[in-house]
Parts: C-alpha cells; sequence; structure tokens
C-alpha cells in the first residue's frame, strides 16, 4: 500500500509518514520547508532522518509559491503525478487543494494542523491577507477579492473530496467546527479527534536538583490585540496571564526564579516590556528559535513548564509531560475531561492566580512536583499517542482499498 503526503507543518505529517512506513507502507513525502525552518523538516525532528533525506522524502522548494500551488496542473505536474502513483493520500496545509488534480480513486485524508483551516478555509481572512501583501501590490482592490474567493473555495473544494479528516475535538476551536459543517453540509465525512505526539524518543527524566526554581516556556509569543490579517483570534497564547502569574507568585516567594523564555510570535518585544514592567526581567534568559530536538534538553533542565493560557489547548507541552515535567496551561477539561472520561493531569489555569497557585503548590512541595511529573507521562502515554492515530489511518486506509477491490 502505497501512500502520498503533501504539507507538512510543525512535522506532523512526516511522524504519521514515518509511522506508516515503520508499519510497513509505502511512503512519499514532500518536503517544502527552507532549511532555516527548523519546525517543518524531519532532520530536526528526529535523529533517524539525516539530510541529505532518503528517497521516500522528497525536497521541492516550488511547493512555496502561491502561483504554482493554485495552479499545480500547469507548475507542479510532477508531484501529481507521484500522488496518482499512490493509494492513499494524505493532504495538510497547502496540500489540501491537491486533491482537485489527483486522480478521484486515490483516497485522501485531510489532517489539519491550525491555520490551514482556522484561516484558509475563511474567506474574510484570506481578503484581508490579500488585501493587506505587499506582494500583491500591482493587483487592483477587485482583482484580490476574486483572489481570495478562488483560493478559499479551491481549498474547500479539496478538502470536500476527502474521505476522512483529522483535527482538535469538537469545541477546542468552534470556527473551524462551522467551516467543516459548511465544507459538508450532509455531516458525511468522519472525524478523527486529533490530539496526539510521537512518544518513543521522550524518556522519562528525573526531577532536576536546581538550587534556583527553573521554568521553562517554549509557547510562541501571541498576545495583544488586534491581531493582524491572517492571525486568528484563537491564535491569543495569553502569555500576558501567565507572565502576570509569575509576577503575582513572585510578591511572596522570597528566592528568584530562573525563567527561560524563547524568541518567537508576533509579541516578543511587547512581552519583554510588560516582563519589565512587573519586575522580574533580571530573572529572565530568552533564547532563539531552535530545532525541537534541542528543546529536550531544556525541558529536561526544567522544574516546570508553561504552556498556553488562552482559548485554544496545550499542544507541546504534551512533550515536557512525558518527559515528566509537571504542564501548567489551559487543559481545556470541558472537553477532554468527558472525552478522556478521566481528570487532567495537566495542572489547569486560565488566569494569573491559578499560576500563582500552582506555582505556590510546586515550589513548596517536592513530592507532589515528582507526583505530577510521574502521572503527566503516564496521562500522555495512556491518551496522546501518535501510534493510535497512525493505525486509525492505517485500518480505515486498508479498509477502503480491499472494499474498492470486492
Amino acid at each position: 500500500m502505497k501512500i502520498g503526503f503533501l504539507g507538512n507543518t510543525n512535522n506532523y505529517p512526516f511522524i504519521i509518514a514515518m509511522k506508516l512506513q515503520e508499519m510497513g507502507c509505502e511512503v512519499v513525502l514532500f518536503i517544502d520547508a527552507p532549511a532555516h525552518e527548523t519546525l517543518h523538516r524531519p532532520e530536526h525532528y528526529t535523529d533517524k532522518i539525516k539530510y541529505p533525506y532518503p528517497a521516500w522524502i522528497k525536497e521541492r522548494h516550488k511547493l512555496r509559491n502561491a502561483l504554482f500551488i493554485h495552479f499545480p496542473n500547469i507548475f507542479l505536474r510532477n508531484v501529481i503525478k507521484e500522488l496518482n502513483t499512490c493509494d492513499a493520500v494524505i493532504l495538510n496545509d497547502y496540500g489540501h487543494r491537491f486533491k482537485n488534480f489527483i486522480k478521484p480513486d486515490v483516497l485522501s485524508i485531510s489532517i489539519f494542523s491550525g491555520a490551514d483551516l482556522e484561516v484558509m478555509a475563511d474567506y474574510d481572512q484570506v481578503l484581508q491577507m490579500k488585501m493587506a501583501s505587499p506582494k500583491l501590490w500591482f493587483m487592483l482592490p477587485f482583482i484580490k477579492k476574486m483572489y481570495a474567493r478562488f483560493s478559499v473555495d479551491q481549498l474547500r473544494k479539496g478538502i470536500s473530496k476527502a474521505s476522512l479528516v483529522s483535527y482538535f475535538p469538537a469545541g477546542i476551536v468552534p470556527n473551524d467546527d462551522k467551516y467543516l459543517n459548511e465544507i459538508f453540509p450532509a455531516g458525511n465525512c468522519p472525524r478523527f479527534n486529533h490530539f496526539h505526539v510521537i512518544t518513543e524518543d521522550f524518556k522519562y527524566m528525573e526531577p532536576p536538583d536546581n538550587e534556583i526554581f527553573r521554568i521553562f516556556s517554549f509557547t510562541r509569543f501571541i498576545w495583544k490585540m488586534p491581531f493582524p490579517p491572517g492571525v486568528p483570534m484563537n491564535s491569543n497564547k495569553g502569555n500576558d496571564i501567565m507572565l502576570k502569574g509569575i509576577a503575582l507568585f513572585l510578591k511572596d516567594y522570597d528566592q528568584p526564579l530562573d525563567i527561560h523564555f524563547i524568541e518567537k510570535g508576533l509579541h516578543v518585544q511587547e512581552s519583554k516590556e510588560l516582563i519589565e514592567s512587573l519586575g522580574f526581567s533580571h530573572m529572565v534568559t530568552w533564547h532563539k528559535e531552535m530545532p525541537f530536538k534541542e528543546l529536550q534538553g531544556h525541558i529536561g533542565k526544567a522544574d516546570v513548564v508553561l504552556e498556553q493560557i488562552g482559548t485554544h489547548f496545550i499542544s507541546g507541552g504534551l512533550y515536557a509531560m512525558l518527559k515528566g515535567r509537571p504542564l501548567i496551561g489551559n487543559a481545556r477539561p470541558e472537553i477532554f475531561d468527558p472525552l478522556l472520561q478521566e481528570k487532567t493531569a495537566i495542572c489547569h489555569a486560565l488566569t494569573p492566580e491559578d499560576v500563582c497557585g500552582w506555582l505556590q503548590k510546586l515550589t513548596t512541595d517536592k513530592s507532589l512536583l515528582h507526583e505530577m511529573g510521574i502521572r503527566s507521562r503516564e496521562y500522555v502515554l495512556k491518551h496522546f499517542d501518535i501510534n493510535n492515530e497512525t493505525k486509525y489511518f492505517f485500518n480505515f486506509i486498508e479498509e477502503r482499498i480491499n472494499k474498492k477491490h470486492v
């Protein structure tokens, strides 16, 4: 069984591709990210992949060209030709629109990573982006409107041809639930609840023996309204809440903290200014963006990891939990507790007071820090292992192919 992958946001499709290959599938994966975008390149995710890539991973930078991906039947015929040799394709990001050009008998699965549904399937947001884009200075406004409508319609049409979609559970991003209902008005497309991470290379690490309590957060800084075109409201990470929670904690904590942040996101400078005003900038170390593998080292050195406290759901923080680190963030218990039939192991926080409360508990009780770390790992292994998602895709594709040949 041959499966093709197009689109690789955050290496999520790559992880699925690698797992399916381990299960015996023939796989082809297209990579478009330039070398400096380490978050989307496999060699920065795992030591199992080296650059230059093995034959099954094909690097095609032309897939970054907006004109080419809207008219792949003209400019990217070699990519379509390769995908047409597959039994199934798993599409992500711009890849969803390619189903309009792939043979009808090739099964397609659309897996979403956020913006490819939340932004790219929303006409108003796409129009705002086209209107604000300096690259389209030569286009008259009415042409930009036509371009935006064409782009959204093409993407939605490609998604509508999927036999399965994979996205966050209903309720996490209500707007996206609405878009999927519009794309599938008859409700005739099964939806897999995606919230999984790879687990094998993330071993438990004993809590560090830090002299100074160490906090790490690798969440991007997006919190100050209004957001620019193309950045949905749901992207708010609530970093200001996190920072105010730390400041609140420090009012009654007579020792310093060792705080580590990553310089990424729209509001790094605004966050630095807020930290300065809150009075703990001397405790903060800022790091440049780094490959995912390097993040693991910082997770291991931390006593606790802080994730987003916005209205979405923690994602990368699941890796910190696998390492045995307590995670403070928005656990969305109203959705996940009934779905998983278990109370969350995440240190649920929505307010500065919540953040402060968890820091007070975890700094004063080392046994709780240890217990929360162990429970965090068990919780992720039980409910969030990406092998569950991979097996589901494998069985779904195999079943559909077998039915086709009966």
